[in-house]
């Protein structure tokens, strides 16, 4: 018999499975006894769900009473979502955030008390006793643990990380006969050189390095950063072996240093070389183009950031290796002049940090999951599946991820040479000007014209910028000292007008005078 209707039939049939799913879990909502608390994140990268989910239910083992729900949100709609969420009070009890996102004191809860006290996990560890803000490796002083601006502790981290040189071990050790990672420059471009020829002898479609607009700046800054620490120790004359951009961009100003001292020559000239070796046209592609050119064995490496290279370990079908891209030392022929080393790759931080929903209506429950994802346990469990770094002392890193742990011991000015200012412009005048070194027809000279002919104007304007804000603050600064000596009990009141934060007074003068100098 052939139906009439099959349409309605269809539609009939779907109701029936809809309220059968919904009864079904009412149900199963009626019989769990369990409470229920819910973490929202939105790192999608390989293994860290499954991370989370072998937190979740080794959690659950010590504690069957309560149920933990994974919320996995894709990061390009994470903050709408989130947000949303938080405004309309249906937010999970336990969410990933940030502190540079609006509205933390509002949204969320301080566990500042609660992280001065021993963690309750960390019993029978070498941890027991110890407060539960110096069982990380930072001491919970990251901006996303301890918001400055509120003096107050929000965020439990769950890793750390630092980008490195991914690489086909199978594929190098075809080419070149190891597949052990170069452990100098010249070693690596002799690795370059022989994949290089490699490809051109065999017909194949292969680059040294994948790269693209994105993924570069991880190489460039710090090859920049760690040649120039000759220049960076004459520029810092207070001897805090640190330069910020503000302090770099009046040097700048005052002529002090300029993109023809000889370090910064020979950190374009190593930069030029790795634009060489590079996907070519690699400035106009994007870092899913460079990941699928190192899947599909198109490239031998790409530079890649911890967090990602977990993903790299499920989807590619052939053994990975990583290292640091080795900067010309003491001994290279050619730049050993300049070498400072070894080089720091700087200051510890921690992140992916998990913020207490102050709504929650299961406190308790949830601080005391906290508790367990912060623990040398919890941390443990979420490093081995992950492959991401841990960040709770004593707990070791898997193999892979080892070789992304941050090197702290060396030289390192952190020098922002390659955007001399607390404004972006001009850090963006170098992204715009990059292809004068890395295009056909580009050369060293050429990139540091641009930047001679751009530089000044652009570090000039941003002290402008700072130097109007400056005179607003201290406008309201002023009546905000004058409010309170007019406020003050008449028997009390000061002679002189207490002025609240001088720093800035000082800051405005100290820029006004950098205008004032000519330039160079």
């Amino acid at each position: 018999m052939r139906l009439r209707h099959p349409g309605f039939v269809l539609l009939a049939a779907a109701y029936a499975v809809a309220v059968a799913l919904v009864l079904q879990r009412s149900t199963d909502q009626r019989t769990d006894e369990r409470v229920t608390i819910r973490i929202s994140q939105w790192q999608l990268e390989g293994g860290v769900r499954e991370g989370i989910n072998a937190v979740i239910r080794r959690y659950e083992e010590l504690n069957p009473h309560i149920r933990v729900v994974q919320i996995d949100v894709p990061d390009r709609v994470y903050l709408p979502w989130i947000m949303t969420q938080l405004v309309g009070g249906n937010a999970p009890d336990i969410v990933e955030y940030s502190w540079a996102w609006p509205d933390t004191a509002r949204f969320f809860e301080s566990i500042t008390a609660e992280v001065m006290q021993p963690n309750p996990y960390n019993r029978g560890t070498p941890l027991e006793g110890v407060p539960w803000r110096d069982t990380f490796i930072d001491g919970m002083t990251s901006p996303d643990n301890y918001i400055q601006s509120l003096g107050q502790y929000y965020g439990i981290s769950m890793t750390t990380g630092m980008h490195r040189i991914v690489y086909n071990r199978a594929l190098l050790q075809t080419i070149t006969g190891s597949d052990e990672p170069p452990a100098t420059y010249r070693e690596f471009l002799a690795i370059c050189e022989k994949i290089q020829a490699y490809a051109e002898t065999h017909g194949v479609k292969l680059t040294p390095l994948a790269n693209s607009r994105t993924t570069h700046t991880m190489l460039t800054n710090e090859i920049v950063s760690t040649m120039s620490n000759g220049l960076a120790e004459r520029l810092d004359h207070q001897h805090r072996l640190r330069l910020d951009a503000l302090g770099l961009g009046a040097a700048y100003l005052r002529g002090e240093w300029s993109y023809d001292d000889p370090e910064l020559v020979a950190s374009f000239e190593v930069l030029q070389r790795v634009g060489a070796v590079s996907t070519p046209g690699f400035l106009q592609r994007e870092r899913d183009t460079a990941l699928t050119d190192f899947v599909t064995e198109r490239a031998v490496m790409v530079v890649s950031p911890s967090w990602e290279s977990s993903s790299l370990l499920e989807i590619c079908a052939f053994e990975l290796g990583a290292f640091r891209f080795p900067f010309p030392r003491e001994n290279d022929p050619v730049y050993g002049k300049f070498a400072q080393g070894p080089f720091s790759e700087g200051q510890l931080y921690t992140g992916v940090p998990f913020y207490l929903n102050r709504r929650t209506p299961h406190r308790a429950e949830a601080l005391d999951f906290m508790r367990f994802l912060g623990s040398q346990e919890g941390s443990a469990i979420f490093a081995r599946v992950s492959n991401w770094l841990p960040v709770v002392s004593g707990v070791e890193p898997t193999e892979f991820s080892a070789k992304f742990q941050l090197q702290s011991e060396g030289y390192n000015w952190m020098s922002a040479f390659m955007g001399p200012s607390n404004h972006q412009d001009p850090e963006k005048l170098v992204l715009s000007v990059l292809h004068t070194l890395w295009g056909g027809e580009g050369s060293v000279e050429a990139f540091r014209a641009e930047l001679r002919a751009g530089m000044a104007e652009r570090v000039r304007d941003g002290f402008r910028r700072d130097a109007q804000a400056g005179v607003e603050n201290t406008r309201r600064e002023d009546v905000a000292g004058t409010a309170l000596t007019e406020l003050a009990p008449l028997d009390d009141r000061p002679e002189t007008v207490r002025l609240i934060p001088i720093f800035n007074e000082i800051q405005l003068y100290q820029t006004r005078a950098v205008l004032a100098a000519p330039s160079p």
